[in-house]
């Protein structure tokens, strides 16, 4: 998208995002990941900046393409506390909202996306050989490395030439349990140029500095991890394997 082009919304990317037109923007996104099955079933979640510091937090248990402006929460986040209500009536914040508001405090992100698509689902498990240590001979077992891709250049910081290694970490029953292991893929310095982290079983967790920003890395992620499934399939058919980057990390 170009800058000055308006989104599906009419909000334009070359103007700053207030608190009357966050809410829209985020409901669009939702609507627009539904379509593509990323946030099916009442899955997934999203949240954006509030003016203030804040941040406007999805609700959860609804479907996510009939979510409105009025159904966002507004919560700090430094500890998650519901500082305003949603407008509609019975509603409860997202289950992600711990989540979240880690990734807020521990890289700078205003605004992070929950994804269920089957393609992050597929992509965690090709690291699934060996999922409960943590290295192999063929090396590290809680990454996905990913080269050889132009769209790497999507993700801020990258280029097609580097090798960027996302976290993967075990699913839990409640998606509040993943904080400690969040915490620990976070300051990995592995890591550190990844904007992503991977969910066993269950999607992933994919943020930016803005809402913009964090749009763009949900979509160049979700082609990333299906190019990478694919690969790996396409090894399969013909009797190969896909032989995952040794070359320097990013």
């Amino acid at each position: 998208m170009n800058r000055g082009t308006p989104s599906a919304t009419g909000i334009r990317q070359d103007q700053p995002l207030t608190d009357a037109s966050t809410p829209e923007l985020l409901s669009a996104l939702l609507r627009d990941w539904h379509g593509r099955a990323w946030v099916s079933g009442t899955g997934g979640g999203i949240c954006g900046p509030t003016e203030d510091g804040n941040l406007f937090l999805a609700p959860t248990g609804v479907h996510k393409e009939l979510v409105t402006p009025e159904d966002f929460f507004v919560v700090s986040p430094t500890d998650g506390t519901v500082l305003r209500e949603p407008e509609t009536p019975g509603l409860r914040p997202s289950e992600c909202n711990a989540i979240f508001g880690l990734i807020a405090r521990e890289r700078g992100a205003r605004s992070v996306a929950h994804s269920h698509a089957l393609t992050a689902v597929l992509a965690a498990d090709l690291t699934a050989g060996a999922r409960r240590t943590t290295r192999s001979e063929s090396g590290a077992r809680d990454e996905l490395p990913i080269a050889n891709l132009e769209m790497l250049k999507g993700i801020r910081g990258l280029t097609n030439r580097d090798v960027h290694r996302v976290a993967v970490i075990d699913n839990t029953p409640r998606e509040p349990d993943l904080v400690a292991e969040l915490r620990r893929v976070l300051d990995d310095p592995r890591f550190t140029s990844a904007h992503a982290v991977l969910v066993r079983d269950h999607g992933a967790y994919i943020w930016g500095e803005d809402v913009w920003e964090a749009k763009r890395h949900v979509e160049v992620y979700h082609f990333l991890f299906e190019a990478m499934v694919a690969r790996h399939d396409r090894a399969v058919v013909t009797g190969g394997s896909y032989a995952a980057p040794k070359e320097d990390s990013r």
